[in-house]
């Protein structure tokens, strides 16, 4: 192949290349070699899934207060107090421990996992933007003990 063949070659595939990418409305060229996708990404559409990275202060002292600061920026809300359950309540009011004082890089849904600890699980309402902790049913039986305990005290 002569030099001038060569040199008409590779023009040819930079022209294709430029022409296929500018007749692309979902992809922008933001340099020399580097494209982007025109989508939102999957952190965007499924809130849950953001990363999130956090040291909690000292004035945040309960799981709900941890819980609450984790959703305050996120899009969504934890369901109110006349939708949550005994368990949940209990729950929230625990103190923070101190392992989870700091969390992250992690998705906010393990971030809120975490916090509520395994015996619960995370029910998202996408609708309201909402989330709860519902009770898992091999730790109903701890919830009696809580209550009478509580009670007596």
């Amino acid at each position: 192949m002569t030099k001038h063949k060569f040199i008409a070659v590779i023009l040819l595939g930079v022209v294709l290349d430029k022409t296929c990418l500018a007749d692309s409305n979902d992809v922008t060229q933001v340099g020399s070699y580097l494209t982007v996708t025109n989508k939102a990404s999957f952190a965007q559409t499924h809130l849950l899934s953001q990363s999130i990275q956090l040291r909690f202060t000292r004035n945040i002292q309960t799981v709900g207060d941890a819980i609450h600061t984790l959703l305050q920026l996120s899009g969504y809300t934890l369901v109110p107090k006349s939708q949550q359950s005994t368990a949940l309540k209990i729950m929230l009011s625990n103190p923070l421990p101190v392992i989870d004082r700091e969390l992250g890089p992690i998705k906010l849904r393990d971030g809120l996992t975490i916090l509520a600890g395994p015996a619960f699980y995370l029910a998202e309402d996408p609708v309201n933007r909402t989330v709860n902790f519902k009770l898992r049913p091999g730790y109903r039986k701890f919830l009696k003990f809580i209550s009478t305990s509580r009670s007596s005290s």
